[in-house]
């Protein structure tokens, strides 16, 4: 175990459902996260852009978000996120686990099923990277980022248009945990 944790008798798996508890315990009620998903190959013209969005609406809504600024595509720029339901499983924070992501986007439609089939069908590597927004705050940048992950075989239900995939991210375990709280942007934290 670490040095700076102390040892109460939990694995590191319990230590971080308890951190993760606490997190969300703290959490503001009213913060909404928004997590998008950039998926990108060599046969696309430019990334496709989702965000885990509510299927309610009659025609996909569209988010404007900006990116990072040392994002691989568009760096710095406010880009068009297109709201769609999508399921994100994160991985085990564990020794053995490599760092899994299970990811299901529902009705990809029109919009991503050429790309994404092309994609499928030529082979190579699809590259894939989720940010995580606060809502009211997208033209401030992502709160959070998750670059590398690469994704493998992906699968496209012609019933339904949902898109089923796995993706490994290597350095899972060197992750940092929770967002980054600085006084610039949460004035409240700071002395006076």
């Amino acid at each position: 175990m670490p040095a700076y944790l102390p040892d109460h008798g939990l694995t590191s798996q319990e230590l971080l459902a308890k951190a993760l508890m606490e997190s969300y315990a703290s959490a503001v009620q009213e913060t909404i996260l928004l997590y998008t998903l950039e998926i990108n190959h060599s046969s696309f013209s430019e990334p496709a852009r989702v965000v885990r969005w509510s299927a309610a609406a009659p025609t996909p809504e569209q988010f404007l978000c900006k990116l990072e600024e040392n994002a691989p595509y568009n760096p710095g720029q406010v880009v068009p996120f297109i709201g769609l339901p999508f399921e994100v499983r994160f991985p085990d924070k564990s020794e053995e686990n490599a760092g899994e992501f299970q990811f299901q986007v529902n009705g990809v439609g029109f919009e991503l099923d050429a790309d994404l089939e092309k994609a499928a069908l030529s082979g190579g590597k699809i590259t894939a990277i989720l940010r995580i927004y606060i809502k009211g705050e997208e033209l401030e940048g992502p709160a959070e980022v998750w670059p590398g992950i690469t994704l493998q075989a992906p699968s496209i239900n012609a019933a339904t248009g949902d898109l089923t995939v796995s993706g490994s991210l290597f350095d899972w375990l060197s992750r940092t945990f929770g967002f980054l709280y600085t006084p610039g942007k949460y004035p409240a934290l700071s002395n006076g």
